[in-house]
């Protein structure tokens, strides 16, 4: 059954054909890294938005212009660099996410080249090379709190016109990904200083 016969009003619809219709993007994506966004130390509101980050349905100005929600001359990044507000700009190129991940980078101890692509990226923080499988899950609870804090801080800007630095931005993001493994688990026994202070010290022993 295709789609568009699964949303008619004479014959109704099937929930599994709706899903598909909504969140079918047109591209092609790897299901693999997509779907590998839910884990019990992450809030499921900040899983949800991964997963929709990484299948470009979020609300970015540039999905909205193709909606006809936005006119094109409302389309520039909420950081006001001047450049349409994509996936990718957002959450890795402007000024605010850029200097955001220079920031966590700088507070993991680990030097890096960073990838150009969103999913390129995902992979990269949540698999770290020559890091012990069991700091795998820290780093992406940290890479979940690094998109959730640009998301808030993008709508921040736009609905309540205030700017947070990303020197202030990374003081959220150490503590939601403290947060949450300190609330789900039960073994991890680091005060916020240690995490604060030595992540990759916290994640030795995992």
């Amino acid at each position: 059954m295709n789609t568009s016969f699964a949303l008619t009003l004479i014959h109704g619809y099937l929930v599994r054909e709706s899903y598909r219709f909504i969140t079918n993007s047109g591209e092609q994506v790897n299901r693999n890294r997509v779907d590998d966004v839910w884990h019990r130390y992450i809030p499921v509101k900040v899983s949800l938005l991964v997963w929709r980050l990484l299948r470009n349905r979020l609300p970015t100005k540039d999905n909205l212009m193709r909606q006809s929600i936005l006119h094109v001359n409302d389309s520039v990044c909420a950081t006001g660099c001047g450049i349409t507000e994509i996936a990718t700009h957002l959450s890795l190129d402007c000024e605010m996410s850029y200097g955001l991940w220079l920031h966590v980078w700088n507070w993991v101890g680990l030097s890096v080249v960073p990838p150009g692509q969103i999913h390129d990226h995902f992979t990269q923080f949540s698999f770290m090379a020559g890091m012990p499988r069991g700091a795998h899950l820290f780093f992406k609870v940290i890479l979940f709190a690094s998109v959730w804090v640009i998301w808030k801080e993008r709508n921040n800007r736009i609905f309540n016109n205030t700017v947070t630095t990303p020197l202030a931005l990374i003081e959220k993001v150490k503590l939601y990904s403290f947060l949450w493994l300190k609330t789900k688990q039960t073994s991890f026994n680091y005060c916020y200083h240690d995490w604060w202070k030595h992540p990759l010290h916290c994640m030795s022993f995992y």
